[in-house]
């Protein structure tokens, strides 16, 4: 694959953002998107990336060399998910609604972990009495 240069900006009226990629020494193409077209190429490159690690062990969580893209104060969205269990969905900034599902035994540990954690040792307040 030959090395190229990509730019991405957004509008200042953010309503659409321009991409564009250029192989090394030749004239780059313009791409302009709006919002959903956007959320159509996040998908699709997802897809591809999906394609691409399939069969691959995934990434060890537990290590410090995993990068994981978080967000906090999202909105958010927990259901029952039978006979899977529960799904888990999210606004994530960067990727739009995702979410995941969870079965019962991966649901009980989440529990127990949060349980132990906030509600059995609560964090001492930094607050002096």
């Amino acid at each position: 694959m030959p090395d190229f240069e990509m730019t991405i900006q957004v509008a200042q009226d953010r309503k659409v953002t321009a991409i564009e990629i250029a192989p090394l020494g030749q004239s780059p193409q313009r791409l302009i998107l709006a919002l959903d077209e956007l959320d159509k190429l996040i998908g699709e490159l997802g897809n591809a990336r999906s394609a691409m690690v399939q069969g691959q062990s995934p990434p060890d969580f537990e290590s410090e060399e995993v990068s994981i893209s978080t967000v906090a104060n999202t909105k958010w969205h927990l259901r029952a998910f039978p006979p899977a269990g529960a799904l888990l969905a999210f606004d994530h900034p960067k990727f739009g609604p995702v979410g995941f599902t969870l079965p019962r035994d991966q649901i009980a540990q989440i529990v127990s972990f949060l349980t132990d954690r906030f509600i059995l040792q609560p964090t001492q307040s930094t607050e002096k009495h």
